[in-house]
């Protein structure tokens, strides 16, 4: 790993403050704890997670993986050894009085544990079902699952969980490093936000895919290391989401990841110790999930074009790896990576690979569309040559001329594709290009986050970091491929919406436009300023539909427009919560005596109830509310309703005046102690007063 800038070092514990989450710089790198997030304080849900986690810690949760195809869907679970006979069943009644079992493959893992892994088949689309499993010889309650459209369809894309990668930090108010029990419990906690939060504002999200690092740990076959999965598996979301999991290289040391996943069409080429490449189509699409781990290029090459051999209809062909072979954090620049990048490019531009998707580097960047990217040999460095540049250069100290020409290199300006009219417009989108976008994400569980390098590459057209989790909802359907990534703490994008868009006519615009006047008829289930926009979209779109001498510019703005509308509207968040919440402090803040005295609050504390009730009035009473804003008011609400409940006066003040106009008299009781006092304290500083004079005075001499 490199190393953090000296300015981070410095500043050791320094806090980032940002609306809802503080994001704390350790001596090694940025993290965010979780205890002091709004989410950890709303309604003592940190100290609820605590108390829960010694239940939660047995690696018995199941993991959900995409089928070889949207007909399909993979589980796998751990159980005891003591557990003779595993069992498994699915069915489409919530009692499951028709549910078949299903055969379960039960192999040897860790001590003391086996792994179970069923495929099950014959799934129809846009259909709710249920399944069950065994733990301890018996059956869990029925957990539901839904499957959703395949012609036009979502997905989750984030990077590095890395759950118990925090374990180094120290956590506010302790002495010393938190270890990787704390740890996983800090990190989970923070991933099981993020997967919240996304599902909450996007809730028809097919599956997710992680670019990686699922856990932090990389000893091979260690029970250490399943109380990281078992973090990673924690959130109640993922017994109903599927997750399409990367081969990290902290997974890649050890086969407990794929005892933990039953990833589909695995193979034993790009194989290390956690396993091989594995491929599958969802839709329209090809996913293809290499172990960049492995340094075989020949035989990734094989099971891509196998992929693609066996899934010739796909139109979009998208390839996951761990490592960003084009990002922009600490890792980017490294002789290790860049040696990657340039070996995998050509195959992966053979193969019209339309999307790279990555991780490793704990930060977000989207590259321009790259093709043709060729390392100029004369200027490669070795790594011992590159680290130490590196150190001297965010030391601040210069750095030779090789060092400099390697970085300029490797910028492959070259491949960068020119920005033609014809191709690229002002809203973004990229029409029938020839070449591939690279995306790297940000961590999402905030256990670690690296910084950017100080030079943006010339092949980078976006990048962020400010050290809170961030995620991304990718939409694709027959004509589009959009991107959004959001951060977690206020739901805000932290960059424009990216479109690549293939094969654009009339009847695929009117086919979306089908599908927004479908809406309408749900608008009372959407926010208003939303649904306004829709309908503005919508009209937009129809006049473009309707004009003979439309261009092809026009027919890809009006889509990408209308379709970010459709997948972006909101609903109406639920504020049941949000009105009693209300009630429950304005109760409190009538009920209560201002002032100094015993069981009384200070005013300030009141004014600031009284704030915060007002803004939570003000999401309750507006239409445009969407569940998230709706979330943060009552997690702002139940924040200050607790700190307002510490404010109370425990003791009154004893104050015991003085009438100056009496000095000197003589007087009885407590005055008359109190004149002596003050004597005393007088000539006492008279003294002290003298001796700093005649010390000065002895210095001057």
């Amino acid at each position: 790993m490199l190393k953090r800038k000296i300015a981070v070092f410095l500043l050791g514990t320094t806090m980032i403050f940002t609306t809802s989450i503080n994001a704390f710089a350790s001596s090694t790198d940025g993290w965010t704890e979780a205890s002091q997030t709004s989410a950890g304080k709303y309604d003592g849900a940190w100290d609820k997670w605590v108390k829960s986690f010694e239940n939660a810690k047995d690696p018995l949760g199941v993991s959900l993986t995409p089928g070889k195809n949207a007909s399909e869907i993979n589980f796998a679970w751990y159980s005891k050894n003591a557990e003779l006979n595993p069992k498994f069943k699915f069915g489409k009644n919530q009692d499951l009085s028709d549910a078949k079992e299903i055969a379960v493959n039960t192999e040897e893992a860790v001590n003391g544990y086996k792994s179970n892994k069923v495929t099950v088949t014959g799934l129809e689309k846009n259909s709710v079902y249920y399944y069950s499993y065994q733990v301890s010889g018996l059956w869990r309650s029925a957990i539901s699952f839904k499957t959703q459209d395949t012609k036009s369809f979502s997905f989750l894309y984030v990077g590095d969980p890395q759950i118990g990668s925090s374990s180094s930090n120290i956590a506010t108010g302790a002495t010393g490093e938190q270890g990787q029990y704390a740890a996983v419990m800090n990190d989970s906690f923070n991933w099981n936000n993020t997967l919240n939060t996304a599902l909450k504002v996007h809730p028809n999200i097919s599956f997710m895919v992680s670019a990686g690092d699922q856990i932090q740990t990389s000893k091979p076959k260690s029970n250490e290391q399943d109380i990281e999965y078992a973090g990673f598996l924690r959130p109640d979301v993922l017994r109903s989401l599927p997750v399409a999991t990367t081969i990290g290289n902290h997974d890649s040391n050890s086969p407990n990841y794929s005892y933990h996943f039953n990833n589909p069409n695995t193979s034993d080429l790009g194989l290390t110790k956690a396993g091989g490449d594995y491929y599958y189509s969802y839709g329209n699409t090809l996913f293809i999930t290499l172990n960049t781990n492995n340094k075989n290029m020949a035989e990734h090459k094989q099971v891509i074009e196998k992929a693609i051999n066996e899934n010739k209809d796909a139109k979009w062909r998208i390839v996951t790896i761990h490592h960003d072979i084009y990002g922009s954090g600490e890792h980017s620049n490294e002789p290790e990576i860049v040696s990657l990048r340039y070996s995998l490019i050509p195959i992966l531009e053979e193969n019209k690979i339309d999307v790279v998707l990555t991780g490793h580097d704990h930060t977000y960047s989207r590259s321009l569309i790259l093709k043709g990217g060729k390392a100029d040999n004369a200027k490669i460095m070795n790594s011992t040559d590159f680290y130490k540049y590196y150190d001297d250069e965010i030391a601040g100290k210069d750095t030779p001329n090789e060092y400099k020409e390697y970085l300029k290199s490797i910028e492959d300006p070259n491949a960068v594709q020119n920005v033609r009219e014809d191709v690229t417009y002002k809203n973004g989108n990229v029409v029938d290009p020839s070449g591939i976008l690279y995306m790297t994400a940000n961590s999402a569980s905030g256990s670690k986050y690296y910084d950017l390098i100080q030079h943006q590459q010339s092949y980078i057209a976006a990048r962020w970091q400010q050290d809170i989790p961030t995620y991304s909802k990718i939409s694709v359907d027959e004509v589009s491929f959009t991107i959004n990534t959001y951060r977690t703490d206020n739901g805000e994008k932290i960059d424009n919406t990216f479109s690549i868009i293939k094969s654009i006519d009339k009847a695929k615009l009117n086919q979306l436009i089908a599908i927004g006047d479908n809406k309408v008829s749900s608008k009372d289930n959407y926010t208003p300023s939303s649904f306004s926009n829709l309908e503005n979209q919508l009209v937009a779109a129809k006049g473009i539909s309707s004009k003979a001498s439309a261009t092809s510019k026009e027919i890809a703005d009006a889509y990408t427009n209308l379709k970010n509308t459709i997948d972006n509207i909101e609903v109406k968040g639920d504020k049941t919560e949000l009105k009693a919440l209300i009630d429950k402090a304005e109760t409190l803040l009538n009920s209560v005596a201002v002032g100094t005295e015993k069981g009384q609050y200070p005013v300030e504390a009141q004014e600031s109830l009284r704030a915060a009730i007002e803004l939570a009035k003000g999401i309750m009473n507006s239409p445009d509310s969407n569940q998230l804003a709706v979330d943060n008011a009552l997690n702002n609400l139940d924040k200050v309703l607790n700190d307002f409940s510490t404010k109370v006066v425990k003791d009154a003040p004893e104050v015991k005046s003085l009438n100056v106009k009496t000095i000197g008299k003589v007087k009885t009781g407590d005055e008359a102690n109190v004149y002596p006092f003050i004597a005393v304290v007088f000539i006492t500083l008279a003294g002290l007063v003298y001796g700093i004079r005649s010390n000065k005075h002895k210095e001057a001499r």
